[in-house]
């Protein structure tokens, strides 16, 4: 298995997108700032906007896809006409009018100019992901348009488009699944365009350091050290562990430390085991020294790590009949 697939799946995102918005003329959309483990992004289907997050203006247009792996507050707003005034505060939008179609809402606000297409979601993560979010920026932009590597990204944005313009019988678990297999093409974009530094995702874009990645991910109980592990990479042990540090902000032990929590959180989350044997596939020779271990990395044990997972299932659960049953009453 690549190391791409074991990390989306230690993260065990689910996808929503949650509006369709046909803007034109003076616009602006304030979002605030999401919740830890929800990821918000805007697919830009068609037109320009531009984009307000921690003192950045991001220029977008269509194909561009916009990502938020800490879910920073930021602003989207239309382009500049020059009737902006003296704090680039746009003057009096019309009223905006919002229509749920059965799949979505859509979201409408009537200009005579830029028209804009777009679509808005989340990627919600089933754990918190910080070895896949860990030193990345407050945004990050994917402009597939001009990419030939993005030829399934554009199929499959295309296929979101054409399932939230018309929805069908099933659109709502299609929809989903699509939006979940949209977060690894554009992880899979990120790690190809490189520029992310300090994080895994340039590790992974690295031919080289890749490979102890790799290498961790299928032994996790193997000892691990930055001589086995340069070795692995072909390099020397120096040479290693600084081109280690700068790609990814922290020591190749630390990281492996890092690999291994998250491994084992998934499979607390799972109950897929005792903790013991657990702590035993992530390189812990004693239940003690995993618990140490796991409790330094999250802040609580592993039996209370696994309790609070076990009450999000049967919340989640509860939540899903709930809706089931409020669908059912409208259907009637």
């Amino acid at each position: 298995m690549d190391s791409l697939t074991e990390l989306v799946r230690m993260l065990s995102p689910a996808g929503t997108v949650d509006l369709h918005c046909h803007f034109a003329g003076n616009w602006r959309v304030d979002n605030a700032a999401a919740p830890a483990g929800h990821l918000p992004y805007h697919i830009i289907l068609k037109g320009q906007a531009r984009a307000l997050v921690a003192q950045e203006a991001i220029s977008l247009a269509a194909g561009d896809v916009l990502l938020f792996p800490h879910g920073s507050a930021h602003t989207l707003r239309s382009l500049p006409d020059g009737t902006e005034g003296a704090e680039g505060a746009h003057p009096a939008m019309p009223a905006q009018t919002t229509r749920f179609n059965g799949l979505l809402t859509e979201v409408t606000m009537p200009g005579d100019a830029h028209p804009l297409d777009m679509l808005c979601g989340t990627f919600v993560l089933g754990l918190p992901g910080t070895v896949l979010l860990r030193n990345l920026p407050p945004v990050l932009r994917v402009a597939t348009a001009q990419r030939a590597d993005c030829a399934w990204l554009h199929a499959l944005i295309d296929m979101m488009r054409n399932e939230a313009q018309a929805p069908e019988p099933g659109g709502a678990a299609v929809i989903g699944q699509l939006s979940t297999a949209l977060l690894t093409l554009l992880l899979r974009a990120l790690i190809a365009q490189g520029g992310v530094t300090h994080s895994l995702l340039a590790l992974m874009a690295d031919a080289r350091l890749s490979k102890a990645i790799d290498a961790v991910l299928r032994a996790p109980a193997e000892p691990w050290s930055v001589a086995s592990l340069a070795a692995v990479c072909n390099v020397s042990r120096a040479t290693f562990a600084r081109r280690f540090a700068q790609l990814s902000g922290e020591t190749p032990l630390q990281f492996v430390t890092t690999l291994r929590m998250e491994m084992a959180a998934r499979l607390l989350t799972l109950d897929r085991g005792s903790a013991a044997s657990i702590g035993e596939q992530c390189g812990y020779a004693s239940e003690a020294a995993f618990g140490r271990a796991f409790k330094a990395y999250f802040g609580v044990g592993p039996g209370m790590f696994r309790h609070a997972a076990r009450e999000r299932r049967a919340a989640a659960a509860a939540q899903a009949a709930s809706a089931r049953q409020a669908a059912a009453r409208c259907a009637s």
